[in-house]
Formats: C-alpha cells, sequence, structure tokens
C-alpha cells in the first residue's frame, strides 16, 4: 500500500506570509530608488530572498516501498527508511505543541512535522527515537505504516 498527501499551513498565515512578502518587496524596491549605501539596498533584498520561499509552502508525506519521507518544496527532505520504523499509533497534534509549523526536531530522537492542528501519527523508530507526524487522514498514515512494519517482521 503507498501513501502521499500534501498538507498546508491554515490559511491566516499563508496570508500572513504573503503581506510580509509584499512588505518586504515594497521595502527592497524603494531601497533601491533611493540614494544610499549598497548595504542598505542589499539588507531588504535579502528579506525578500528569504521571505519568497515560505509563500505558499506546503508539506508533503510520502511511504513508499522504502520510506517514510517528509518534504517541503525543494528545500527540506527527511527521509526514514520504513525498516527502521518499529510502531505506528494514532495521536492528535497541534504545531504550537511543537514550537511552530512545519519540521521541528525537539532533540533526544524526537521531532514533529506538522502544519494544522488535528489527527497525527506518531511513529517509533530504531534507537527510541519518535515522529509526529500531522496529516488530516493521519489514520491512514498509520495503517499503511503498521502494514509496512508488519510486512518486515
Amino acid at each position: 500500500m503507498h501513501y502521499e498527501t500534501t498538507v498546508a499551513p491554515p490559511r491566516w498565515l499563508d496570508r500572513l506570509l504573503f503581506v510580509l512578502f509584499v512588505a518586504c518587496l515594497v521595502g527592497a524596491v524603494f531601497a533601491w530608488l533611493q540614494e544610499g549605501p549598497l548595504w542598505a539596498k542589499l539588507i531588504p533584498t535579502a528579506a525578500v530572498l528569504m521571505t519568497l520561499p515560505l509563500v505558499g509552502a506546503r508539506g508533503r508525506i510520502t511511504v513508499d516501498d522504502h520510506a517514510l519521507t517528509l518534504a517541503v518544496g525543494p528545500w527540506f527532505r527527511k527521509r526514514l527508511p520504513l525498516a527502521e520504523i518499529t510502531s505506528a499509533e494514532l495521536t492528535r497534534a497541534a504545531p504550537m505543541d511543537f514550537g511552530g509549523f512545519g519540521y521541528r526536531s525537539l532533540g533526544a530522537g524526537e521531532a514533529a512535522f506538522v502544519f494544522a492542528a488535528g489527527p497525527a501519527a506518531k511513529v517509533h523508530a530504531t534507537e527510541g527515537r519518535s515522529f509526529v507526524v500531522g496529516a488530516p487522514d493521519a489514520d491512514r498514515l498509520v495503517a499503511v505504516l503498521s502494514e509496512r512494519v508488519t510486512e518486515d517482521d
């Protein structure tokens, strides 16, 4: 069985990031139209380049024959081989439980990949590691991972 889904942050966060990007863009345009030192133009330009990838960013969760893959655009990819997964269980999670949206490494072998509050899969891996993966159909994700784990045993 194969699993694939896309997760997105709440609409209010998407809109906030878009407004932040536009504000940075307007600031950069004004900086380049004014006389002044080069650094005063490069700082707002860097802000534009840093906020652009955040606008419309989406998470991708995939389970194939070899691994659980968590990705955000071309910038981030975390693969957990299925051979390292020991179990998966259904839980609930919210981004603020882990310090924010997206992938969060919590230390001590724990990490979270959460974009919205709701159902999630808690994936237990070898060496005491665990990952909380938020997905709207987390029950299906848990079923697919559980099936993969029992196939490998």
